[in-house]
């Protein structure tokens, strides 16, 4: 059944469901009569507040916008939010790597803290592991800049992404949304109102996804990229009295999937040379032509993720105050039944070692992929629980407000990554002079310290436990001038056990566990100009617990843990509107100092490959964020975003990796060679250093038909690196993506509103790489890729 018949069932059901809600009374949501920019309340400070009058650098999004920009998943805004960088890692559809300002981390590891804190309706997502998936009945996206932890649980370096969803309204509602596009691509979003029945309202929505694959598997046919998901969340909301408000919500998602498009883009000359066919046919598929005429060898990594959340939120009204309690309990359980990336080849018999390393070959006529010639699966599983109290109010005229508050976070993990390596046997046994071979091999090709053809299987648990205890406090100094004090303190508690057959002691179960704790401060002064512009200046600080690294090769690797990162963020921003609110313009100018940052490296040597968590001595950090909103004539409006970030070292003392085998250099006595990175290139991986966005939206004249609204916008950003800079291949270019969408709006139906909207992304068909790895010593690079050129239409009916 083709995707547009399964579309026309989905349609003919919401027509009779449409047929039996129209019995209730209509009531229609006026659109904004004025001419000017339309006010944007936020809740970045806990505390409903216009943006206008937060000093915080900080981007919003409403329903919407997020409509416009065919927004469904979180990290859809990110391309048009200064400084913002999201993308999906290699081995999964659903893990997030984030950062803001340059403050980064790729690797969706239980065991290492984010950088960047996402936020639903004030509950803290603990792993972004499983953070990307589709959030039903977003009201508003809020990414806020800088570190977060005097008004938050948790305590991020690089900022906070804060989703709000809506809440159950008193009168009966009902939406319902279509998508269709290419590669059968199908959605159908549902939302219910019951209104409101005593004292008590509830909002009942369910979503179903579904897409073909972006490119097709020459071994078997299926199709990488492809999903089909269910989303759905039931939100409760009771009013016993005037006074106290309690909100529950159930969300669930689900997502059968596979493998996001990854392809094999450099191969050494050295593996080239030594690998036989199987080096040949990866070389092949690395040409630059592979996009649109090869075909893609890659075996299906299926993988099943589901995730449940709990949340109940209760607030107090206590005449100056309000007391919250925020009650929460989240888990994800994400399974997948191998471990393949870039591409799948035959083996021709003599050139690739079998994964026991014990001197046989692959079976020619066997399909390998790029380093795993065996996998069973592997799960990755997190449970959270979370308990916070918050008390805000105003004192003394209300010329002093508190935000104070207490939090509990607990979490545990346990994930199973097997992996088993091929490596060139010409490059292991005889296709080299001796010399050579120790060279490459560090003196011990065949010793305990370096095991060519096989990587064990990581197995860890994580029981992790953090406390904090936060305020921010104001004081009106004057009618114009503010005053604001933010403290926190913290604590975190962490315990891992991990299960692998290390390097140097062999197979084992080591457990380890440590602390650590910190006391951040902020302070703030604003200055109200005029009714219209507002600046401020800002001293904050951040802290990031230290981590394990459950990837290490070697148990001292894993014993000794990284380190706590910390920064020190000044920050001075303005925030204006003008031509009777017809121009707004916001920005901000930064600088940072970190201690410690924690780097995640990507180390690839003879026995494989592994990620692992090392601190950088000291780095800095300085930028800007430019925000630009326009109404010059009625009808037309204008978003210019803008965001730069220069990052560097200024001491960071790591190994060097040779360019040409990927091995770690060696000195003359076999010893690791190691350099100040600040010395050779500083700019740090993560971020480009330019990021921009133009949209541009008319509203043509109604006609008798509805009223056209046409919206044309554009995104760039420059190169950047996705580890450290010693990695030459996992680069990503320069990009500009253009998209479209003409949306008929306001078309006539006896009740409610119809629109239709045409839509098309990714218009220049630009390849843009998402994630990047260079793989070293086995001999390659691979890069994620986001789709290409899509067209689809959208049909929403509100009521």
């Amino acid at each position: 059944m083709s995707v547009f018949n399964r579309a026309a069932r989905l349609l003919a059901v919401t027509i009779s469901t449409v047929a039996a809600a129209t019995a209730a009374q209509h009531v229609r949501a006026q659109d904004n009569p004025g001419h000017g920019l339309e006010e944007i309340v936020v809740t970045a400070e806990r505390v409903e507040a216009s943006l206008q009058e937060t000093p915080i650098s900080l981007s919003a999004f409403n329903a919407a916008s997020l409509d416009a920009l065919g927004a469904i998943e979180t990290g859809d805004i990110a391309a048009y939010t200064p400084n913002l960088t999201m993308n999906k890692t290699p081995g999964s559809q659903n893990a997030y790597g984030m950062g803001i300002r340059g403050v980064s981390s790729g690797e969706p590891s239980l065991a290492v803290d984010p950088t960047v804190g996402i936020y639903v309706d004030g509950v803290y997502l603990g792993r972004s592991s499983a953070a990307a998936f589709e959030i039903v009945d977003m009201e508003r996206i809020e990414v806020l800049r800088g570190p977060q932890g005097t008004l938050y649980g948790r305590n991020t370096t690089g900022g906070a992404v804060n989703i709000v969803t809506t809440k159950p309204g008193t009168e009966f509602g009902f939406k319902q949304e279509f998508t269709v596009g290419e590669r059968d691509l199908l959605r159908s979003a549902t939302s219910l109102d019951t209104g409101a029945f005593g004292d008590f309202s509830a909002k009942l929505s369910f979503i179903h996804g579904e897409r073909g694959g972006l490119a097709k598997s020459s071994i078997t046919g299926g199709e990488l990229g492809q999903y089909d998901q269910q989303a759905w969340r039931a939100a409760l909301r009771w009013t016993p009295s005037d006074r106290v408000t309690a909100d529950y919500t159930y969300d669930h998602f689900q997502q059968d999937s596979n493998t996001n498009l990854t392809q094999a883009s450099f191969v050494r000359p050295l593996q080239l040379m030594l690998g036989g066919s199987y080096y040949e046919n990866m070389a092949a598929t690395a040409s630059k032509r592979r996009r649109g005429h090869l075909p893609y060898a890659h075996d299906d990594k299926d993988q099943k993720l589901e995730i449940d959340g709990h949340a109940l939120t209760v607030s107090f009204d206590l005449d100056n105050a309000t007391l919250k309690s925020i009650s929460s309990w989240r888990k994800f359980d994400n399974s997948y039944d191998r471990q393949a990336f870039p591409g799948d080849y035959l083996a021709d018999g003599s050139s690739l070692l079998g994964p026991d390393f014990d001197g046989s070959f692959v079976p020619a006529g066997t399909w390998v992929t790029a380093f795993s010639t065996t996998s069973p699966g592997g799960f990755n599983k997190h449970e959270q629980w979370s308990q916070e109290f918050q008390l805000v109010g105003r004192l003394f005229d209300e010329r002093f407000g508190y935000n104070a508050g207490v939090y509990y976070f607990h979490e545990e993990g346990r994930q199973l990554d097997p992996q088993s390596y091929v490596f060139p046997a010409l490059l292991a046994f005889g296709g080299l002079d001796q010399d050579s071979q120790d060279y490459l091999c560090a003196g011990d090709c065949f010793g305990k310290s370096v095991l060519l053809g096989t990587v064990p299987d990581y197995e860890y648990w994580t029981d992790n436990d953090a406390w904090a205890i936060y305020g921010q406090f104001d004081y009106r100094l004057s009618d114009r001038l503010t005053a604001i004090v933010g403290l926190r303190w913290s604590v975190d508690d962490k315990a891992t056990k991990l299960r692998t057959g290390f390097e140097d002691i062999g197979h084992a179960t080591l457990k380890a566990d440590d602390s650590w704790n910190h006391f951040n401060p902020s302070f703030t002064l604003t200055y109200q100009w005029s009714d219209s512009v507002m600046v401020y200046a800002k001293y904050s600080t951040g802290y990031r617990a230290g981590g394990y690294n459950i990837r290490a090769s070697t148990s001292a690797g894993f014993a000794k843990p990284a380190d706590e990162e910390t920064v020190e963020s000044w920050e001075v921003g303005g925030k204006s509107e003008w031509f009777d609110n017809r121009l707004r313009l916001n920005g901000a100018l930064y600088f940072y100092e970190y201690d410690d940052r924690q780097v995640e490296q990507f180390e690839a040597g003879s026995g494989g490959a592994s990620s692992v968590i090392v601190n950088a001595g000291s780095s800095e950090a300085k930028g800007v964020e430019l925000e630009l909103t326009a109404a010059p004539v009625d009808d037309l409006l204008l978003t210019l975003n803008y965001g730069y970030v220069d990052t560097q070292y200024n001491r960071f003392v790591t190994s060097v990796m040779n360019p040409v085998t990927g091995f770690p250099k060696m000195d003359e006595n076999y010893e690791p060679v190691v350099t100040d990175i600040a010395t050779v290139a500083s700019t740090i991986f993560g971020s480009p250093k330019h990021q921009a966005a133009l949209i541009m939206q008319y509203s043509f004249p109604s006609t008798s038909i509805g009223t056209f609204v046409a919206q044309v916008d554009t995104t760039y950003a420059s190169a950047r690196n996705f580890h450290s800079q010693l990695n030459r291949y996992d680069r990503s270019g320069r990009h500009t993506v253009w998209n479209a969408r003409l949306t008929l709006q306001d078309i006539p139906v006896p009740r409610g509103d119809l629109s239709l909207a045409l839509w098309g992304r990714n218009l220049g068909n630009e390849e843009v790489r998402e994630w990047g790895i260079d793989f070293g010593a086995l001999g390659y690079a691979t890069n994620t890729y986001r789709e290409l050129r899509s067209v689809g239409a959208d049909l929403r009916y509100v009521y």
